[in-house]
């Protein structure tokens, strides 16, 4: 591409036709998923289920997932119901927040062509093109609170503004209560910052205003957090910290190194063809000077939180690690190396480019589809059987029905005026009920199903009398398989 093409790019009527592209593109693609996932039906996924169990209302806390998800999640309900509409718009309207605030921020620093597709590139990463759609909730919050962080801090550094300072301690609240492992991303670019001689200049006295805004947002919440650590920490122990000082290298290490790649495998491969078609091509002349020091940042933020993680996992033993947990640490990357591949794409490398990425959009709405009928699929499974059993039960009308995320949610779906909670410690404390239905997919003793009942600290549990516990096979949709349920009526009666 000559610098001819690229003053032309630079343009206001060019720029206004990319970024028109842009917004259109994303907005039909996420109106077609969310249409996909309401044509679909089905149950619930174990994340979207935990919604209908963990909205009572706004809260400054709700369990051990901070509450930013669950407090906008609780106004659609109140506007659309408890429905799967109501579901499904959050999920998407974060997944496209996500792409619109990345693009608008890089928008700072580079052309509106460059934006776009370094924008677009966060689509190669699995746990987002897939997994997003697919199941998470509080992750796509992460994402798009990531991405608000990214357009404001980028602003407040090319402007100096405080309107752009005031954003960043408000986008940083927001992360600040959507996710713990939001934190890694003001830390990573701080230090980044901190790296950068030109970056470094840009931080002004100013800048202290956005981390005393975000201290004011996450207040409550914290608050909370610590007056009920038996409810925010019961999730610790996914992590599987087992101090075993006798394993030199923690069976986290090569978990993190594992997830690390499996996050990065598709973006790299792109990245590579893209590197080889235009490993010839001069860079273009960015209209913004600067931009290389926002790609420099970015792959900074990479190596200092790609290290940092390493070492915490090593020093804290962990045993378990999911690669979403890693989305902080990976989207720095995938930013920096598309930053400096985007703007050296000729006309042709760029469609290349944005064909590839509509076929795996293709691959990802059909994968989906496929996923919603497969052999086993969570959403294909029939809860009204549940529902209908626990009817012929005749239990006491107040009951309290105890159940996982995945099946207490889905039957709250059906029975949305039953007293249902999770199986989550303490989370029947406050319930006063005499009366307790345990539910559990797997094949616990009803010994181990009495345990439950004083697990989520249901305030009878001591001294109730269970009856024998019975078994109910629901039935899946689109297959011959059935899923085994055990029930346990208790009461102090």
């Amino acid at each position: 591409m000559t610098e001819t093409s690229s003053a032309r790019l630079s343009q206001p009527a060019d720029t206004q036709r990319v970024t028109r592209l842009f917004f259109g593109v994303i907005t039909a693609y996420f109106i077609v998923q969310l249409a996909l996932r309401l044509i679909l039906g089905g149950a619930l996924e174990t994340d979207e289920a935990e919604m209908l169990l963990m909205t009572p209302g706004l809260q400054w806390g709700y369990g051990p997932q901070l509450p930013l998800y669950n407090w906008l999640q609780t106004v659609l309900f109140a506007l659309f119901g408890e429905t799967l509409f109501a579901l499904s718009l959050l999920k998407n309207l974060l997944l496209w927040a996500t792409y619109a605030c990345l693009f608008l921020g890089l928008r700072a620093f580079v052309p509106a062509r460059v934006a776009a597709l370094t924008a677009v590139s966060l689509f190669l990463i699995p746990d987002i093109a897939w997994e997003a759609q697919r199941a998470t909730t509080h992750s796509n919050m992460l994402l798009a609170t990531i991405a608000a962080s990214f357009a404001a801090y980028l602003w407040a550094l090319k402007t100096g503004q405080w309107r752009h300072w005031v954003l960043l301690g408000v986008a940083l609240g927001l992360g600040g209560i959507a996710k713990y492992n939001f934190w890694a991303i003001p830390v990573g670019l701080f230090l980044a910052s901190l790296s950068l001689n030109e970056t470094r200049r840009m931080l002004t006295r100013r800048a202290l205003i956005a981390p005393t805004i975000a201290l004011v947002i996450v207040a409550g919440p914290y608050l909370w957090m610590a007056n009920n650590p038996d409810l925010s920490l019961s999730s610790v122990g996914k992590m599987n910290m087992s101090g075993d000082a006798k394993q030199i290298i923690p069976e986290g290490v090569s978990l993190y190194i594992q997830g690390l790649l499996i996050l990065t495998i598709l973006p790299a491969l792109v990245a590579g063809m893209l590197w080889a078609f235009s490993r010839r091509a001069k860079a273009v002349v960015e209209t913004v000077v600067g931009s290389h020091v926002v790609t420099t940042l970015f792959l900074r933020t990479f190596v200092i939180l790609g290290v940092a993680g390493l070492i915490l996992v090593w020093l804290a033993d962990v045993g378990h690690i999911t690669p979403r947990w890693l989305l902080p640490i990976v989207l720095p990357l995938v930013i920096g190396v598309f930053l400096r591949l985007t703007p050296r794409l000729s006309r042709r490398s760029a469609i290349g480019y944005s064909t590839t990425l509509t076929v795996l959009a293709v691959l990802v709405i059909a994968g989906l589809t496929l996923d919603r009928y497969k052999e086993g699929a969570r959403r294909d499974l029939d809860f009204a059987p549940l529902a209908t059993q626990i009817e012929e039960m005749n239990l006491p009308q107040d009951t309290l029905i105890v159940a996982d995320f995945y099946v207490g949610g889905n039957l709250a779906r059906i029975r949305p005026n039953w007293i249902i909670r999770s199986d989550l410690p303490a989370s029947a404390r406050a319930e006063t009920t005499e009366h307790v239905l345990l539910i559990s997919r797997s094949s616990k003793t009803d010994a181990s199903l009495q345990e439950l009942a004083a697990r989520v600290d249901w305030p009878h549990a001591a001294r109730a009398v269970y009856d024998s516990s019975t078994q109910i096979d629901l039935p899946f949709h689109h297959s011959d398989r059935s899923q085994p349920l055990r029930l346990l009526f208790g009461s102090t009666e």
